[in-house]
């Protein structure tokens, strides 16, 4: 074979693997904006269903505040409302990020499972009175926040 005829198919060879390459990195590029959509889709969609739920527990804490709900009725629709953020910590468990995200969804859980706890102090605090329960309560009430807002900032951040 000629030396012009194996250049010839030197050039063509690293063409088609360039070729080729850049059609992988393009179907690499392509799979990770797909699984970042669908994370921050689920993830969206997480924290809507996380605040949807808060609202309506607060409009229950209102009530029980306006001194329409007793004590008892309280403990008892704060113990439904704890089943709900159980499912909520269990469906941001089970979210599988890219890597990038990862910090961000562990800091959202943080957040979940922080407030679920500060409700489950504050129920505490309604059957007993304790004071201490009650501050107890907003501090970990204060921490979800502070981890919610943590996790918004990570997500914005690496949009």
């Amino acid at each position: 074979m000629s030396k012009k005829r194996v250049k010839t198919f030197v050039v063509i060879g690293t063409i088609l693997t360039l070729a080729s390459a850049g059609i992988y990195l393009a179907y690499l590029s392509s799979t990770q904006i797909t699984a970042d959509k669908q994370f921050l889709e689920n993830y969206y969609s997480l924290v809507d269903s996380t605040t949807a739920v808060t609202e309506n527990y607060h409009k229950e804490i209102e009530k029980w505040e306006k001194e329409q709900y007793d004590d008892p009725k309280l403990v008892g629709i704060t113990n439904s409302f704890l089943s709900e953020y159980d499912h909520l910590v269990d469906r941001a468990s089970s979210i599988r990020p890219p890597q990038k995200y990862q910090e961000a969804l562990d800091l959202y859980l943080k957040s979940l499972t922080s407030e679920r706890s500060s409700y489950a102090v504050f129920r505490d605090f309604v059957e007993t009175g304790d004071p201490i329960l009650n501050e107890t309560s907003i501090d970990l009430l204060s921490n979800a926040t502070k981890y919610e807002l943590q996790s918004f900032n990570l997500i914005n951040s690496l949009r």
